[in-house]
């Protein structure tokens, strides 16, 4: 009987899982989105850019490296995924950017704070072909 017993409690174990592979959300529509960063009608060199969805949805991010000639190329990565499955594309809606600048020489030129964009980003359905103006320094 005991046996019995041990090898049903097993079998629900196995049944029931580890645990560690919950369900992942499924990947909404995603669209195409490239652009350009710039300051003062120049392209920046380097950074990144994230863009939050507005009502934001904590279970994905959107975001890119922004390239030395200042291009992006938006991806979407599940924030739950522990294998990293990234996407190239955003889903449509209208979104927060916040441009993170390049690391540089922090003793030159000090800490290096996030900018956030005073006006929201819409990404559409189909190809999208940004500018992201930031406001001048100060």
């Amino acid at each position: 009987m005991r046996t019995r017993v041990l090898i049903i409690v097993a079998a629900i174990g196995l049944l029931a899982g580890c645990g560690g592979d919950k369900k992942q959300p499924d990947f909404p529509d995603l669209h195409p989105v490239k652009g350009v960063v710039k300051r003062g009608g120049q392209p920046v060199k380097g950074g990144a850019v994230q863009f939050v969805p507005d009502p934001a949805k904590p279970e994905f991010l959107t975001n890119s490296e922004v390239g030395a000639d200042g291009t992006f190329t938006l991806s979407t990565v599940r924030t739950t995924d522990s294998k990293g499955e990234r996407k190239p594309g955003a889903p449509v809606g209208t979104y927060k950017v916040t441009f993170t600048p390049p690391l540089g020489d922090q003793t030159a030129e000090g800490h290096i704070n996030p900018i956030d964009l005073p006006k929201s980003v819409e990404v559409k359905a189909g190809d999208n072909n940004l500018t992201i103006e930031l406001p001048a320094k100060k």
